[in-house]
């Protein structure tokens, strides 16, 4: 959370995030980096915000640049949260600068954390990402490759590829992993734990749901949940571990389980109602489209780092649809 600590003269309001925003991108012009320029000098706190700031972003700008979350959807979310919080008089909360330039990594969906457990004399540290909005991509020390979908945590030990490759996933994640038959890869999970073999699968279990799923795409993964037996899953199957009536069920994969982890989609001559379905798999919506609209139109495009309220604008054009956005759900109509 961006918001504790600090002078409460200092609103939030009065920071330039549209022009540190451009300045970061490289899409500032002369003037903006001007204006920027003077805010940083006007006083300490303004320039060591800035330093953490760009320093962060610097950091993060090592990610894979193949992989894009939704940066400008997550930064207008940041500042909508925070000018929420000032509205309020009574209750004005403004900026710990340590905190505040944790925000740059919502910008790219992505938050890196760590800490430290002594025992004896060895130190043992924990890092953490989280992907809070959007989606992201994190390459392992073994080389493994994850890519983070919204609302998702991953944690792992500095002890990792040393006797075993264990992490600890809230949320979902695709796991790229790579093969090492000599330390055995181990993602543990709400509900299961996932042995794996050099593989490519997905997993999908987050707290605020009771329902679990790993899907394999390639190679073999063992799958272990309280109560059943070890089980071998097969490519081209998921395992769905209900933890309401603790059943477990196996069935073969939808074909869109990762679709969301690409780094583009494209779609070709697509109905809407298609179109919709692939949609919700690329921004982890859901869609829903009425019964009239279904196959009324066809589509054909490719889609990068657009958010989706600037695809629906565009497929509007063509569809002459209407359509309302909330947190949860998106309706066309």
């Amino acid at each position: 959370m961006c918001l504790i600590g600090m002078k409460a003269n200092n609103n939030i309001n009065a920071i330039p995030w549209d022009s540190i925003l451009k300045v970061l991108k490289n899409e500032a012009d002369t003037d903006e980096n001007n204006r920027l320029a003077m805010w940083i000098e006007e006083n300490n706190q303004n320039r060591r915000l800035w330093n953490e700031l760009n320093q962060t972003w610097n950091d993060i700008r090592e990610f894979d640049s193949g992989f894009n979350p939704d940066a400008s959807l997550a930064w207008q979310k940041i500042i909508q949260k925070t000018k929420i919080q000032y509205q309020k008089p009574a209750q004005i909360v403004p900026i710990f600068w340590k905190v505040a330039a944790a925000c740059v990594l919502l910008l790219i969906g992505v938050g890196i954390g760590s800490l430290v457990k002594s025992s004896g004399d060895v130190k043992e540290t924990y890092t953490q990402y989280e992907t809070q909005y959007g989606k992201s991509f994190v390459t392992l020390p073994d080389g493994t490759k994850v890519w983070l979908n919204e609302g998702t945590k991953l944690a792992f030990s500095s002890r990792f590829n040393e006797k075993e490759r264990r992490v600890k996933v809230r949320g979902e994640a695709f796991f790229d992993v790579t093969h090492d038959p000599d330390i055995p890869f181990l993602v543990d999970a709400k509900n299961m734990q996932v042995k794996v073999y050099g593989t490519k699968f997905d997993i999908q279990d987050y707290d605020s749901q009771s329902q679990s799923n790993v899907a394999l795409l390639e190679g073999s993964v063992s799958l272990t949940v309280t109560g059943y037996p070890c089980i071998r899953l097969k490519p081209g199957y998921t395992a769905t571990y209900n933890q309401a009536d603790k059943k477990l069920t196996l069935n073969p994969s939808d074909t869109l389980v990762a679709l969301w982890a690409n780094a583009e989609l494209r779609v070709e001559g697509k109905s809407l109602a298609e179109t919709a379905l692939l949609l919700e798999n690329w921004y982890h919506i859901r869609i829903e489209v009425a019964p009239a609209l279904k196959n009324s139109h066809y589509y054909t495009f490719t889609l990068r780092h657009e958010s989706v309220s600037e695809l629906l604008a565009a497929m509007q054009k063509i569809g002459k649809f209407k359509y309302k956005i909330n947190e949860q759900r998106i309706i066309i109509y």
